[in-house]
């Protein structure tokens, strides 16, 4: 996933005539000076009046006579594209180089990298060194704590330091030079039943917050914060650990892509969290009592900013409660469940049996045992933690359990193992024997473009990504394991697949819920009956408290670390080589989004080509065929202008209750609120499936085409004509699991014979499907929902 974060920076009059004073010098030295012109300083960055007015009408003037593109709009795409693709320095110095020889010689374009990236400022960050015995950051090259002097730069060689950016600052500008801050009001416009769970502000303690502070107020928002560790190089043990946040309070399509980098830890050990996550806890212990004031449409607000929420893996979590891990006494992070060493294997294991009554653990319990740390039993906690003193944080409910590391990677991997690994052979839920079998089965599923990666075979699954799993557990599974696990094996596991399912749809019910939970009870209860109690692992617990975390803080998909994941990869592409690996991803960071602040300024008014190869370039995906864009939807390619058939234009007149012009222009693929969608007719035969659809009436239709078509009034209409499925979806899957009964209501079998043409309006495509084809009927899987992204 690209990193689409809203950081743009409010570009100034200054900052222009930055830039256009950097122009000027450039063109002089290309056109007047010396060959050396890496050696020139840059001098004074002021400039006169009159050279102002020259430099105004040279940045906004095309690049050379005739160009579609400014040399301002040129400056931002070299530089967004050298920060996307990675491109090294010397790369960039051979690119510009090149298109010195290749522009005409009344071109203003630098012909340096030196004089090229004198034309941006990146925003701040703060560099700090470590004593490498007690992890104090050091002041004046001394440590306080052990008194003793150290050689700061023979310090960041061995990794003993990290970069924290502000915070404040980031929000701050992405509020006011962006849609960002409007974005905010989504808390109060979206639509809230009070029987459902739809979104964060639906859980439980983020009610009880906005009881207890500002955070009920206009303008004020809060946080969910993630930091995990992420390895560089595949020799060497060194990784980078970032602190990332988005506000919750945005909607879900801008809340995952609005990340923000407020600190990143580099070297071979892991982070020490006192030391690393206390500039973030300082600073928000401000934001959140005094908050920071911000201009919103020419008025001054002021926003109270919360962090209530921190998503990461059982590793980190532990790291920051300061408990002891999962493979220790009391290591559960939600209950004071003990667990209990087993024999496994030729070592030992520690396990958690399912117990009936187990104390929860609380913020005032937590705080209590970390005062009493070596006093008496403490219940798994080593000591204190800097996160307790992080305001209206409860170091407890805080922490969710994260469905990609718990769930993807945990128990579904897991299961996996059980079934499918030859060590198990003998016993009674083995059937690795038939994996050619399952992965016949499995390469007849097309699921749609919302599932980024292709199904691979069961053989290949050590190498299976997060997503992967996923896929398998809520889509190919169900299906490809009814005839194959043995039936109580098989039974046992739709209490997890269909639990999971309703707990990351778009909206819960409290009846859903209610049924997630008692499944999940029932699947850990059964799980060390079926499979033993060296397989009751920490992740089987923690499935226990995983409809808490949906309770009080929303459906999963709302904080899953999916998206934070997706920006640590985005990250590892912003250093090329060995050599200053953090300050190269701090600095690429901050310049992307410099990049995108600019472009707010210098895009303004840029040829339809131009804007369109901008945002391809800064979004990271590739959109390079003909777009047009009608009321919200996106059609791709030229179309095809024809007149509307008797049929076509019946159906059309109909749907609108209006007439309209004979002719249309015809499409093949749309996209509408960030969904693909394709027509039957679209002539690359793809591996997935993007045509069949589920109305808001809960029909399923089959994509025919798309018109724009128009009034005789003037005005345009973006259509879709679909075929409607002549029968009803009928449930393909239940099961009886002791006294639970189990409906996979996502799984549903459909005919495979579609009635006549009618239209529809892109907004009633409500969801898409898995499909897997059968000889005379088809079989579709239900997304849970269209928001979260691998």
């Amino acid at each position: 996933m690209r990193l689409r974060s809203v950081w743009t920076m409010n570009m100034n009059n200054s900052l222009l005539m930055t830039i256009q004073t950097v122009a000027v010098k450039a063109w002089a030295l290309k056109h007047h000076s010396s060959s050396h012109t890496d050696d020139y300083d840059g001098g004074d960055d002021t400039t006169s009046d009159s050279e102002q007015m020259v430099n105004d009408d040279m940045m906004r003037s095309p690049l050379y006579q005739g160009a579609l593109v400014t040399l301002g709009q040129t400056i931002l795409l070299l530089m967004a594209f050298a920060v996307i693709v990675g491109l090294t320095q010397d790369g960039l110095q051979t690119l510009l180089q090149i298109l010195s020889l290749i522009l005409p010689q009344d071109s203003h374009l630098p012909a340096t990298k030196y004089l090229f990236k004198k034309l941006f400022k990146t925003g701040k960050y703060d560099f700090h060194v470590y004593c490498p015995k007690c992890c104090c950051v050091l002041e004046n090259n001394a440590c306080k704590r052990c008194h003793q002097d150290f050689d700061k730069n023979e310090l960041m060689k061995n990794g003993n330091f990290f970069f924290t950016l502000p915070l404040i600052d980031q929000l701050k500008h992405s509020l006011e030079t962006s849609n960002l801050g409007e974005s905010l009001n989504y808390r109060k416009t979206r639509p809230t039943n009070p029987d459902t769970i739809s979104d964060i502000m639906d859980g439980k303690l983020y009610k009880q917050m906005c009881k207890d502070s500002n955070l009920k107020k206009d303008y004020s928002f809060s946080l969910t914060f993630n930091s995990d560790g992420v390895p560089i190089f595949k020799s060497s043990s060194f990784s980078i650990w970032p602190l990332l946040c988005h506000i919750n309070e945005l909607p879900p399509n801008i809340r995952k892509k609005t990340m923000f980098l407020t600190g990143l830890w580099f070297g071979p050990k892991k982070p020490s969290i006192s030391t690393f996550f206390r500039p973030f806890i300082n600073e928000m212990k401000t934001l959140s009592s005094v908050g920071f004031e911000w201009c919103s449409n020419a008025k001054i607000v002021k926003s109270y900013v919360y962090a209530i929420i921190c998503s990461c893996d059982s590793v980190a979590r532990a790291m920051l409660q300061n408990i002891k891990q999962f493979n220790g006494k009391f290591g559960c992070n939600w209950c004071l469940h003990p667990g209990e060493r087993v024999e496994k294997g030729k070592g030992h294991v520690q396990v958690y049996p399912f117990h009936e009554e187990v104390t929860e653990r609380s913020h005032t319990d937590m705080i209590k045992y970390q005062r009493n740390v070596g006093t008496g039993e403490n219940f798994g906690v080593k000591g204190p933690t800097p996160l307790s003193s992080l305001p209206f944080f409860d170091i407890v409910s805080g922490f969710i359990v994260d469905s990609m590391h718990c769930i993807d990677l945990g128990v579904m991997r897991q299961l996996s193992t059980l079934w499918f690994d030859s060590s198990f052979h003998k016993e009674p839920w083995y059937i690795g024997t038939r994996a050619n079998e399952i992965d016949r089965k499995i390469e007849q599923f097309q699921p749609p473009s919302n599932i980024t990666r292709m199904p691979r075979s069961i053989l290949t699954r050590a190498y299976w990504k997060a997503s992967e799993w996923r896929a398998f557990l809520l889509f190919y599974a169900p299906i490809v394991l009814k005839s194959v696990l043995p039936r109580r094996f098989f039974e046992h596991f739709l209490l997890l697949c269909q639990a999971v399912y309703a707990l990351q749809t778009t909206c819960i019910t409290q009846l859903e819920l209610f049924y997630a939970s008692q499944h999940l009870n029932e699947f850990v209860l059964n799980f060390e009956t079926l499979y033993g109690r060296p397989h009751m692992t920490y992740n089987v617990h923690i499935l226990l408290h995983l409809s808490d975390s949906v309770r009080n803080w929303g459906p999963l998909w709302c904080y899953s670390a999916y998206s934070f994941e997706g920006c640590n990869g985005f990250l590892l592409k912003l250093y090329n080589g060995t050599q200053s690996v953090p300050l190269q991803i701090v600095t690429s960071f901050l310049l992307l989004k410099e990049v995108e602040s600019m472009g707010k300024v210098l895009m303004q008014n840029a040829h339809p080509r131009v804007q369109q190869l901008f945002d391809t370039v800064v979004d990271g995906f590739n959109a390079t065929k003909p777009v047009r864009r009608v009321n919200g939807t996106v059609f791709f390619g030229h179309g095809c202008s024809r007149a509307l058939d008797l049929y076509e234009k019946d159906a059309v007149e109909q749907f609108l209750e209006n007439p309209v012009k004979d002719q249309a222009i015809f499409y093949h693929k749309a996209v509408y609120n960030s969904q693909i969608f394709l027509s039957i007719n679209y002539r690359r035969k793809l591996k997935r499936d993007n045509t069949l659809v589920r109305r808001s009436d809960g029909s399923v239709c089959q994509i025919v085409g798309f018109a724009k078509v128009e009034s005789h009034t003037g005005c345009e209409h973006a259509l879709c004509l679909v075929r409607k499925c002549v029968s009803k979806p009928r449930l393909f899957l239940q099961g009886y699991f002791g006294e639970s009964r189990c409906q996979i209501k996502h799984v549903m079998s459909i005919s495979s014979e579609f009635a006549e043409l009618t239209v529809l309006d892109l907004s009633q495509l409500s969801d898409k499907f898995v499909v897997y084809r059968q000889e005379n009927s088809c079989l579709v899987c239900l997304l849970p929902n269209s928001l979260e992204r691998d």
